[in-house]
């Protein structure tokens, strides 16, 4: 009886600056992992990182022939990166994952298994978010029931640990977007899942790479990305601005009239004051997405690649 062919699954792995963590982090990925029957190659995207991750990444793929390194030109963000893994995948199904061990690789057996089962997407969810509630639980969750809200699509617990099928790893390259909200993407195309709770590990090997401001613009895009809310509020906005103006118009006419109104121009400045700020309110929400619509049109890709021996000192 002929042997079965081993299915080929490919791990998506976005890097940044890891260097540290990197040579110890991934082998223990890979041994944890091991599922009989199945195959990895193992896609690991540095993201412009400045540290030694590039050359740590190099070592690591000429002692596996498993491990193939992407390197980008420069930093263009998480997104890209799972972008480029995703392209080029080579697998039947792709799990994307995080190298720091805050995805647990334990898991992967059961996602395949999932997989196997049928689902086309097979989701990792937190069931607890580890040291990120110390101080970022607040937040992300302030976040997600905003989203939930303007988009209907709850993504309450997500992480981008996933997997795909290749059915869904297709609709996604097809997608036009230039600015992608990879866990927004995946639960919109709507394809049969199923969810596998865990709790979050500490983290292993560096710190955390996402400072508030980036995490506050991350949340900006994958809001404007699927909700146009912030155009729907400056309507209302205006409309609020228009009531109080319109109050304190009828208040100020009955004062003229009766004779009981005083000198100043302090009514005028509150109402200046009011009418600017939503004005320029509603021109920073235009002017966001003006600027997504030029980025779409610009037609750049979302990433550039280089050869490893390209690198500058």
């Amino acid at each position: 009886m002929a042997e079965s062919v081993p299915i080929l699954v490919s791990l998506v792995i976005p890097v940044f600056n890891e260097a540290e963590g990197l040579p110890a982090n991934l082998p223990w990925l890979l041994e944890q992992a091991a599922v009989p029957g199945v195959e990895f190659e193992v896609l690991v995207v540095d993201d412009g990182s400045r540290d030694a991750t590039a050359e740590a990444l190099a070592t690591l793929a000429s002692a596996d022939a498993r491990i193939r390194p992407l390197f980008f030109t420069r930093n263009f963000g998480k997104e890209a990166a799972i972008a480029a893994g995703l392209d080029h995948a080579r697998g039947e199904a792709a799990i994307v994952l995080d190298s720091d061990r805050q995805h647990p690789p334990q898991m992967i057996p059961t996602m395949i298994e999932r997989w196997r089962q049928g689902f086309a997407v097979v989701e990792a969810f937190k069931r607890h978010r580890g040291e990120a509630d110390l101080g970022g639980g607040l937040p992300a969750r302030l976040f997600y029931r905003l989203f939930a809200r303007a988009s209907g699509i709850d993504l309450a617990g997500q992480t981008d640990f996933k997997l795909l099928d290749r059915s869904v790893i297709e609709t996604l390259k097809a997608m036009p977007e230039r600015r992608r909200f990879f866990r927004g993407l995946v639960a919109w195309a709507g394809y049969p899942s199923a969810r596998l709770p865990f709790d979050v590990p500490p983290r292993v090997g560096g710190t955390s790479r996402w400072p508030l401001v980036r995490l506050v613009r991350y949340a900006v895009d994958g809001l404007m990305g699927f909700s146009d809310l912030p155009l729907q509020l400056i309507g209302g906005v205006g409309a609020l601005v228009l009531a109080v103006a319109g109050f304190a118009g009828v208040v100020a006419l009955y004062q003229k009239l009766a004779g009981t109104a005083l000198d100043g121009f302090t009514t005028v400045i509150i109402l200046l004051a009011l009418a600017s700020g939503a004005l320029m309110l509603g021109l920073g929400i235009v002017g966001l997405y003006l600027a997504r619509i030029h980025e779409q049109l610009q037609g750049r890709p979302p990433y550039l690649l280089r050869r490893p021996e390209d690198r500058q000192p």
